[in-house]
């Protein structure tokens, strides 16, 4: 795989490139790997009894005796754009873009947000039985786990394109291919770096690194710990059907820069795909880019049912036939559910819930 096709897929936003000796049979494993996790991990959205959306104030009724009495105005893609716009991107300090598409902003919010950003939330900390701090580094290491304990805001320490730059939604290509975060010791940055595991209750510290260290984002160190320390956290990655193979650190630095991806052998042979799903052509997050696909065919799934449903809604609302029926769809993140605005109700199968003011 040579440098000059490299350089001409990069950029494309629906292409995964892996480089190995295996040719396609490693292409073939990646995507049977990103299919069964996709598969595993079920839909994006969770319809929630008890999430009840925030509704400033009821919507107008409207009248017409020519209305069909199964017609609905509903539009969930819509109603995620407006979710993105008013909260979810500005919770990450972002803003909608109108030049970008839907589906565009909606890889920005999934970058952002939990991911690139954490949550702020307590977590437990784990250490790598090869953990080294440097000493001058020692009580702030003490502060920053007391911190994440603490459910405290972790952006202050991680990359200065978060602060700074302000570039919350910039690509992490560590990230991405393995799902490794880098902390800073202070907020104003060090020249030691903390790489870690952050997960949903638990952040797993692997070791400390020099910024100026050569090829410092690629080092397959930082796997090898992994594996030895915690190899159920990175067993989905793992592929039993590939040879082992050595990526040299210049070649794994010049495959990243075209975010091209690339498989580890670590030292007892074990071979492991892309620890987070990998990074596309276009140095976007794989698993971002399949959340992205589940969200909007899921909102179109959920209006199909809900169109379809139409005349059963109407009635469970006592509705008169003259009154036009729009049904919305109300986020939080992953959390959902339906409404219908002009009486501020909440429709959840057979149950009506009143959730306006």
């Amino acid at each position: 795989m040579d440098e000059e096709f490299l350089s001409k897929i990069k950029g494309n936003k629906n292409t995964l490139v892996i480089h190995s000796d295996a040719g396609a049979c490693a292409a073939a494993a990646i995507m049977g790997n990103i299919a069964a996790r996709g598969q595993e991990e079920g839909s994006y959205f969770r319809l929630s009894d008890d999430f009840i959306p925030t509704i400033d104030d009821f919507a107008s009724r409207e009248f017409d005796a020519n209305i069909a009495i199964d017609q609905i105005d509903a539009d969930f893609k819509n109603d995620w754009v407006g979710y993105l716009r008013t909260t979810g991107l500005p919770v990450c300090d972002l803003k909608y873009k109108d030049n970008r598409t839907p589906e565009d902003n909606t890889m920005r919010f999934l970058n952002a947000n939990n991911r690139r950003i954490p949550a702020m939330k307590p977590r437990m900390v784990h250490e790598s039985r090869e953990l080294l701090v440097p000493h001058e580094y020692k009580l702030d290491y003490e502060k920053l786990v007391a911190l994440i304990k603490a459910g405290g805001d972790l952006k202050p320490y991680l990359s200065r394109d978060i602060l700074k730059k302000r570039q919350r939604d910039k690509n992490d290509l560590l990230l991405n291919s393995w799902g490794i975060q880098h902390l800073h010791f202070r907020t104003e940055g060090t020249d030691q770096l903390l790489f870690c595991v952050i997960a949903e209750s638990d952040v797993f510290v692997i070791q400390t690194l020099s910024h100026n260290e050569k090829y410092l984002w690629v080092n397959t160190g930082l796997v090898e710990i992994l594996h030895r320390n915690w190899p159920t956290l990175i067993f989905r990655a793992k592929h039993n059907g590939l040879r082992p193979e050595s990526v040299s650190a210049a070649k794994r630095h010049s495959l990243r820069c075209y975010n091209a991806n690339f498989p580890v052998t670590v030292d007892d042979g074990t071979v492991y795909l892309p620890l987070a799903q990998g990074t596309l052509a276009s140095g976007d997050s794989m698993e971002d880019w399949i959340n992205r696909r589940k969200i909007f065919s899921e909102l179109e799934h959920y209006q199909n049912i809900v169109v379809q449903n139409a005349l059963a809604i109407r009635m469970a609302l006592n509705m008169p036939a003259s009154q036009k029926l729009v049904v919305r769809m109300a986020f939080d993140n992953r959390v959902c559910c339906f409404y219908e605005p002009t009486m501020a109700t909440r429709i959840g199968g057979l149950v009506l819930q009143f959730v306006g003011p």
